[in-house]
């Protein structure tokens, strides 16, 4: 089963497969799952209920309620601190993994148990999955004075209408329990034995539930709305669940996926990357032993459930289906458009995706290759597209002029045509701000994120109105995102066309060059390092392209982090992006920036690069530029541009864009 929500209703169920490969019984809405450690969620909110009575704080001694955990000692006897709420449930108090017993016994039993077993490590110095929202249960019982399986119905499964979460299921319900498999031989799956589900036994509320996907798809909800401040009343107090849905375990590495951390008895994402890449920061949820899945993206206000039954397939919580299931929903969600964020079309294509503050607009195109098709400012495009995109119509070979961005470096990277001009995802993230997705390419083994925003510019008091900034600052930050099995090394490049006709201006910066005149040509030969031309001029730390050079492309291995582009129209685009002078850079001739001159100059490529990035299966990498437009002053016949305040205009945008 999976299952697709707001804060407020389902928006998708759907039903996949068989419940029992042997009888034929269909999955269905109302299957019953064995949910495993998605029940630690459940009990770290029963918890978190008896926090906003006040009868227990996080940092409270465990002891204060279950004396048994007085003096905990390591292996080596050594006595250490005391052992805290915070602790047990953010599984970074050092408990063993079991109590080591079996058969029947009672929840304080079992935490009495674990109570006499040495610690694995001092409370609070590294995470280690543990039973720790075992103790957590058994406090639950201490302090509300009833069992903890009874606390759990009255105060958050009735409430919810949780009708079919429980730890022991009646022989309607059993009856409805989907069968767990593991592999079997010849690729056939094979059914587990488990324990009779009628028996009553011990609630373990690390991971004893029985639940149907729409269940547990009422308490996420609920969550999520408490989260927002918009009821929800699983734990009594929104300020406690965000504390609950914190990261709570500063720089310890967590969980069993990278870029996790730990809040209370929840994972949240910390880092998205792998399979949470397309997930939100802060992000939370939990996964289970046989395969479930339940997680919250608070931003978009999404919950993300995935029931299946299954063992021995590998990490749950990374698996392939889970990944697909995440980007299948995340690529499909549109956000909300606002009159800044709104998709209108433009040229050819339907689904433009328009941002606009005050007098700034860019244009994105999610249907050819996730590109920026216009930038302009009072009306001056700063984007060059061509007559083929022009006339573009659904259905016609693609076209790929104006912002184009890609990857390289350029003599080794496979040939990626998804990548390059094949249909890509759009959401509107918020005011003036959108998200690009590309599909995932097999040849290069990655997946793109490009993420645009217009940022407003904060303008700073000037005596020269022929030289100001425009009311906004277009941030384009592109994301590598590994989705292959093996290592793979790339760059970003920051690719976009103007007109042609203007200056093209580079800060040198203070590295000296490695090549003679501050810049390479492409010669029909190969990379000319000491090429020569009289349109390419160096003047007091600067290098002007005054005209198209005699071979159209160039290289450059600056680190000014800048680059402009001053137009006959008094208009300047300037492109500001953050360079790296201790990494290495692996575009041909280690460039850091590249200049091309196609169409016999009709137009120009301004195209920063960024240094090598070599990304593990599942690694990120992510480079941002940011886009200008300015008023300047082209130089009459005989004049030179002043580049004094050339760069004084350049640093004022920059300055502007973060507000000082």
């Amino acid at each position: 089963m999976t299952l697709v929500a707001n804060a407020d209703a389902v928006v998708l169920a759907t039903a996949h497969g068989q419940a029992d490969l042997a009888s034929g019984r269909a999955m269905v809405r109302n299957t019953i799952f064995r949910v495993a450690s998605m029940t630690k969620p459940m009990t770290a909110a029963a918890l978190m209920r008896l926090v906003a009575t006040g009868k227990v704080q996080p940092s409270d001694p465990v002891s204060k309620f279950l004396p048994a955990f007085a003096e905990q000692r390591l292996q080596d006897g050594t006595v250490v601190r005391p052992i805290t709420i915070q602790d047990i449930l953010t599984h970074s108090a050092g408990l063993a993994g079991s109590s080591g017993l079996n058969g029947d016994r009672t929840l304080a039993q079992e935490v009495d148990a674990l109570a006499a077993k040495p610690l694995q490590s001092a409370p609070g110095s590294r995470w280690q999955y543990s039973s720790g929202l075992t103790v957590a249960g058994r406090i639950v019982e201490v302090v509300s004075g009833m069992p903890f399986e009874q606390y759990l119905q009255e105060q958050i499964c009735r409430p919810l209408g949780m009708n079919d979460t429980a730890f022991v299921l009646t022989a309607e319900q059993s009856g409805r329990l989907a069968v767990t498999y593991r592999p079997g031989a010849e690729g056939r799956l094979q059914p587990v034995e488990i324990p009779d589900p009628t028996q009553v036994r011990m609630p373990n509320p690390s991971g004893g539930l029985y639940s149907t996907v729409d269940d547990m798809a009422k308490f996420f909800q609920a969550v999520l709305r408490e989260w927002q401040g918009a009821g929800g009343n699983v734990v009594g107090s929104a300020e406690l669940v965000r504390q609950m849905l914190t990261p709570q375990t500063g720089d310890l590495v967590t969980g069993f996926t990278p870029g996790n951390a730990w809040g209370l008895g929840w994972c949240v994402v910390r880092q998205p990357q792998g399979v949470t890449r397309l997930l939100s920061p802060g992000t939370f949820g939990h996964g289970g032993a046989w395969g479930t899945q339940a997680w919250v993206d608070p931003v978009r206000g999404l919950v993300l459930l995935l029931m299946i039954q299954r063992t021995e397939f590998g990490n749950s919580d990374a698996s392939e289906v889970r990944d697909a299931f995440n980007e299948a929903v995340i690529t499909s969600y549109r956000g909300n458009p606002v009159e800044s964020a709104r998709v209108v079309p433009f040229l050819g294509y339907q689904n433009a995706v328009h941002l606009q503050l005050g007098s700034t607009r860019a244009v994105l195109c999610p249907e050819v290759g996730g590109r920026v098709v216009s930038f302009s400012a009072d009306g001056d495009e700063m984007m060059f597209v061509d007559e083929r995109e022009r006339n573009w119509r659904p259905g016609n070979p693609p076209s790929a002029s104006a912002g184009r961005f890609d990857i390289g470096p350029e003599l080794v990277i496979p040939k990626h045509p998804a990548l390059w001009s094949g249909p890509w995802s759009w959401e509107i993230t918020g005011p003036g701000a959108a998200r690009l997705v590309s599909v995932r390419d097999e040849a290069t083994g990655v997946q793109l994120l490009r993420d645009f925003r217009l940022r407003p510019v904060v303008s700073r008091p000037s005596d020269d109105a022929a030289a100001t900034v425009s009311s906004a600052v277009l941030e384009c930050r592109q994301v590598i995102m590994n989705v292959s099995h093996r290592v793979v090394e790339y760059c970003h490049w920051g690719r976009s066309f103007s007109p042609g006709g203007g200056i093209c201006v580079i800060p040198l910066g203070t590295r000296p060059s490695r090549f003679p005149s501050k810049y390479v040509m492409y010669e029909e030969q190969g990379i000319n390092p000491s090429a020569v031309d009289e349109r390419i001029r160096e003047r007091d730390g600067f290098l002007e392209i005054l005209a198209p050079p005699r071979r159209p492309k160039l290289g450059f291995d600056t680190f000014g982090g800048w680059l402009a582009y001053v137009q006959p129209s008094n208009r300047v685009f300037i492109k500001r992006f953050a360079a790296y002078p201790d990494q290495v850079y692996n575009e041909a001739a280690g460039l850091t920036l590249s200049v091309w001159y196609p169409q016999q100059g009709g137009m120009i490529e301004l195209e920063p690069i960024g240094p090598r990035e070599r990304l593990e299966p599942g690694q990120t990498a992510e480079f941002t530029e940011e886009w200008s437009v300015g008023r300047f002053a082209y130089p009459a016949a005989g004049q030179q541009i002043d580049l004094v305040r050339l760069q004084q205009l350049v640093e004022s945008a920059a300055a502007g864009a973060a507000g000082r």
